[in-house]
């Protein structure tokens, strides 16, 4: 290959690497690479045969740059008679970390995520993924001693780092990251659980600041719900007027007059995915006999879910756009830190009437369960003992907190 195409190859995969966390995959036009490379369209069919196919190349560069991110993170406690008294720092600092430091990165694994759902061709990048943090949560607990519990840690740290991605006032969230941090270490060590002030603050901020949102008439209403629909099963890419006319049967004049511009349809589809979240998040718990049941009923209930093909695509697609565009910032404290209202009495019968559960370890049985559905989504063959299996780790470590 000669000079100038190697670099013409080279500056294309820089751009895009650059655009994961701007863009997104939705927004990365091929005329829009072309302008920002200034290079013509058909040089990237020309080195990558498709657009698709050059987003996979910034994939496999994003890779390469966080795994050399992840051993520079180990090589730093070298020599630290390290146990898991101390996993507690070290978890918070790596998902700060991870979050802004390596933002553009951590935008790149999330859109990744997504893509997988839409196109096989990503599929074996988002087993990547997936994998490259196994092995880093895998090694951190050997020398950390945690033995059996890594599969806690990753979890948690898949789903944590995920809403430590949207920001809404730095000093509060990284405050209650640490106090989260504190919790996944209690339970790692069977300690007392930790105060939990900065995260019981912005709780109660995100309940008293919960967005009001507009009413509307039955035909806004419905364009509403069909936007949220599109993006949940098809993406963020597919959401247009006409689709959106396409499945309600109205006619894209009247779509267009309710929601005149794609920025306005994009956010009353967000509209209508926040609402399904809070319609969920205020949704009871299922009643059980026994704490053996619930963990089982949980374990059948995910891996139904991902048998008939659901995910949390929707709910994803909302996360990555609120920590990406200030104009959805409205949601950021609600999606963060109301977590876990659902969870909350399903952990409190797992682990018994000793105790109280508080607001931060339901927060992380949330995150737990989230981390689980998206973890196995694709895998449909036995999935519910792999997730009972899970679950089992995690819940024996809440039981035996003092």
């Amino acid at each position: 290959m000669k000079a100038a195409e190697s670099s013409s190859f080279d500056r294309f995969i820089t751009v895009v690497t650059g655009q994961w966390e701007m863009l997104g995959a939705a927004g990365m036009s091929a005329r829009r690479i072309s302008g920002l490379t200034k290079a013509p369209v058909s040089s990237i069919y020309h080195h990558f045969g498709s657009l698709e196919h050059l987003l996979l190349a910034s994939q496999r560069q994003c890779l390469v740059e966080a795994k050399l991110w992840c051993d520079r993170q180990c090589r730093q406690f070298d020599g630290l008679d390290a146990s898991p008294a101390a996993f507690a720092g070290f978890f918070a600092q790596i998902t700060d970390g991870w979050c802004e430091e390596q933002r553009g990165l951590a935008f790149a694994w999330r859109e990744c995520q997504l893509l997988a759902h839409q196109s096989p061709l990503f599929g074996d990048a988002a087993r990547e993924w997936a994998a490259l943090w196994q092995r880093f949560w895998s090694e951190a607990s050997r020398r950390f001693g945690l033995g059996a519990d890594s599969i806690v840690a990753q979890r948690v740290f898949e789903n944590e780092s995920f809403f430590h991605m949207i920001r809404w006032r730095r000093l509060v969230d990284r405050a209650a990251l640490d106090e989260t941090a504190r919790t996944l270490g209690a339970w790692l060590t069977g300690t007392a659980l930790p105060a939990a002030p900065w995260r019981e603050f912005a709780r109660e901020a995100a309940l008293r600041s919960m967005p009001v949102l507009p009413d509307r008439d039955e035909t806004a209403a419905r364009i509403v719900e069909t936007a949220a629909r599109i993006i949940d099963e098809d993406g963020l890419a597919r959401l247009t007027h006409r689709a959106v006319a396409e499945r309600t049967g109205l006619t894209l004049g009247t779509v267009s007059h309710k929601f005149r511009t794609k920025p306005a349809l994009l956010e009353a589809a967000f509209e209508g995915l926040y609402r399904a979240n809070v319609e969920r998040l205020q949704a009871e718990a299922p009643a059980r006999d026994t704490a053996r049941d619930l963990a089982d009923a949980l374990a059948r209930d995910l891996a139904g879910m991902m048998q008939r093909g659901g995910n949390a695509r929707g709910r994803d697609e909302l996360l990555v756009a609120t920590a990406r565009d200030a104009s959805l910032r409205q949601f950021g404290a609600q999606l963060r830190y109301l977590r876990g209202r659902t969870s909350h009495g399903a952990l409190q019968d797992l682990v018994g009437a000793r105790r109280r559960v508080g607001v931060t370890e339901a927060a992380l049985f949330s995150g737990f369960l989230t981390s689980q559905l998206r973890a196995h989504a694709g895998h449909p063959e036995e999935i519910a003992p792999q997730i009972r299996s899970e679950l089992g780790v995690m819940v024996g470590l809440a039981r035996d907190v003092a």
